[in-house]
């Protein structure tokens, strides 16, 4: 079985129930840690990492100093790491990138469209419905990665390591409906990856 590590980067603990539930319901081993806990060590102990959102806010120097040692730790790992909405965010600025506040809050199910082929979403249509819940986003997309899909709001919608297996999406595939359920896929596809 396929042994994930969740990284939760909520205020409580049990803010990242739906991502440990979704992963599980894919058929994941999944273990999970406070963000404080994060080191390259612990992280390549798993098959892979999946980094939770947050309702910090990256553009904080205060937030930047505190989740320091996990953005060291996505830098130093050799595991394959999906960073999801601030996960993703957190992501982009370890690897140099500009974290912004938006204009407005995004609370909705957003068209995302896909503009590469790639496994993570292998079996999707190239028109997307998924969750966004964010007032910041990544401004540019870091040295080394490709864009990989923009959505209504956000120009950077998921983005890729091209040479480690570094996944960054803005959006929450957790927070699937069974109106909407691309998001379910997006998580087996990861989980795909890892095998």
């Amino acid at each position: 079985m396929t042994k994930v590590l969740v990284v939760n980067n909520y205020p409580a603990k049990d803010r990242a129930g739906a991502l440990e539930r979704c992963l599980t319901g894919n058929g994941a081993e999944v273990a999970a840690i406070e963000w404080r806990e994060s080191s390259a060590a612990r992280f390549d102990s798993f098959d892979g990492v999946v980094l939770s959102g947050s309702p910090e806010m990256m553009t904080a120097p205060r937030t930047r100093e505190k989740f320091q040692g996990e953005a060291q730790a996505i830098l130093d790992s050799h595991a394959p790491i999906l960073g999801i909405c601030f996960g993703h965010q957190l992501m982009a600025h370890a690897f140099g990138a500009e974290v912004v506040k938006d204009t407005k809050h995004v609370l909705d199910m957003v068209k995302t469209t896909i503009l590469v082929d790639d496994p993570l979403f292998e079996g999707l249509p190239k028109s997307l419905t998924l969750l966004e819940s964010r007032y910041e986003v990544v401004r540019t997309v870091p040295d080394r990665f490709t864009l990989l899909a923009r959505s209504e709001t956000s120009a950077i919608a998921a983005m890729r390591h091209r040479a480690r297996g570094l996944y960054g999406v803005q959006f929450h595939p957790e927070r699937f409906t069974a109106a909407n359920p691309d998001g379910d896929r997006v998580v087996a596809n990861f989980l795909g990856l890892l095998k």
